[in-house]
């Protein structure tokens, strides 16, 4: 029997939150390795629920969420002007090692990579795993392997970094390296295969996707990098799946679509059949919902079905921005939505909205306009601070040599680090806009964001 080891490695970085977070392209390939004779062993370092984190005193808080165990590192030279502690996410380096020991000599190793900037953790878990197995066959796949594709070639340390979305091309490399016979994937790829949860007995949450890929063109996003196409998964393969978590007493799914409401009608249908059988969760919607696809039965269907803060994708409410940026939202269909979300039971601080801050053509006053509409709407606001990443169409309007400064070391992408050098929406003109944002959802009756 072949085995496979997969790595999901640490996160580097000046904060992070488990919010539902699972290497859910890792343990697809689990199970469909499975099915093609092999035993796989998994390797977690943001797992804070594993048996050997319990001596450290991490705990849950409310819906399964919670803090990661971390260690302060010394900063990076391109992050000495940032005025942040930077550290390691994830299990002790102790924990990892020990796990390592315990795994017999694997066929291949399939290693994951999170955001560009925060590879320091790969090439760490990579090294290790190589004094462990000196022989061993690694493959480097995710956002840091492809969006950095290069770099990760160089120094990651991996026999192959793989760019993209897992296809028979990779199948073909993955049997190369492993001599295995994995069979060639169905149409949709992975997208129907049920993620490996056999590694997670303790954890109280299950991250769900419905669909796969994004049919929005979005200046910001990388998502086309991954994949060409838009899919939604078959409905009953969704409910089986739901109802295999609603049996193990499992309460809380995070959904991580992309465009989880995109042809809502789909989606309106698997809630629909979750009701009608009487599965009772919590919903998450982590990423963005898009505003034009809340109607008064989709409002409707997500409060019978318990979505828990729904959160609306605005990014700005700046006219000329939405257009410039892909032209998916606009105030009026953002506040369509919110009032078919108000009719359907949800008060103003059950609802989030997320905006993005300098995004290019973004000063501190544009910002502030967009703080400024949502207070007087009375919504809880979401923000994220822009970070430039590569192959987006907003990556190439930056100046040429920033852009080639940035794409030789992913550290830069970093939107702290970006706040240094953005002369438009700098450091302090963060913390000014944090401070309202804290303000108003603290009035709304929730603390400041934690750091």
């Amino acid at each position: 029997m072949k085995r496979a080891l997969l790595i999901n490695p640490w996160i580097c970085d000046f904060k992070c939150h488990d919010f539902w977070v699972k290497p859910y392209g890792l343990l697809r390939i689990s199970t469909y390795l499975k099915q093609n004779g092999f035993e796989t062993f998994l390797i977690d370092c943001m797992d804070r629920h594993d048996p050997a984190m319990a001596a450290y005193g991490i705990k849950d808080r409310r819906y399964g969420r919670g803090d990661f165990y971390q260690e302060e590192l010394s900063k990076p030279e391109p992050y000495k002007k940032v005025p942040r502690k930077y550290k390691r996410y994830g299990f002790p380096v102790e924990v990892f090692k020990k796990k390592l020991e315990a795994v017999p000599a694997p066929d291949i190793v399939l290693a994951a990579s999170s955001v560009t900037y925060s590879y320091e953790g790969v090439l760490l878990a990579i090294n290790l795993v190589k004094e462990r197995f000196p022989a061993a066959k690694i493959i480097l796949g995710g956002i840091y392997a492809t969006l950095c594709h290069e770099h990760a070639q160089r120094h990651s340390g991996a026999l192959n970094a793989w760019k993209g979305g897992i296809n028979n091309n990779f199948v073909a490399m993955l049997n190369a390296y492993a001599r295995s016979q994995v069979k060639n994937l169905a149409e949709g790829g992975l997208a129907e295969t049920t993620p490996d949860y056999s590694f997670y007995p303790g954890t109280p949450y299950r991250s769900v996707k419905f669909t796969q890929g994004c049919p929005f063109s979005c200046t910001y996003c990388a998502i086309k990098q991954f994949g060409d196409g838009y899919y939604q998964r078959k409905q009953e393969g969704i409910i089986k799946e739901l109802e295999g978590y609603a049996q193990r007493g499992i309460k809380e799914i995070a959904f991580y679509d992309d465009a989880l409401l995109y042809k809502n009608y789909f989606v309106k249908s698997v809630l629909k059949e979750t009701v009608k059988r009487g599965l009772k969760f919590n919903f998450h919607a982590s990423n963005g919902l898009h505003a034009a696809y809340i109607d008064g039965e989709m409002a409707a269907l997500m409060k019978q079905c318990n979505f828990i803060e729904p959160k609306v994708s605005l990014e700005t409410s700046n006219d000329a921005i939405q257009k410039a940026t892909g032209g998916k939202v606009t105030n009026e269909a953002f506040e369509k939505a919110v009032n078919c979300l108000k009719k359907a039971g949800y008060a103003g601080n059950d609802i989030g909205v997320f905006i993005l801050n300098g995004m290019p053509g973004q000063d501190e006053k544009s910002v502030m306009a967009d703080v400024s509409y949502l207070i007087k709407s009375g919504l809880k606001i979401r923000h994220s601070v822009y970070s430039p990443i590569p192959g987006t169409m907003d990556f190439l309007k930056l100046k040429n040599e920033v852009r080639l400064e940035l794409a030789a070391e992913p550290l830069k992408q970093n939107e702290y680090y970006f706040l240094t050098i953005n002369k438009d929406y700098d450091w302090e003109a963060n913390l000014r806009v944090k401070a309202a944002i804290d303000a108003h959802n603290t009035k709304l009756g929730e603390a400041a964001e934690p750091e």
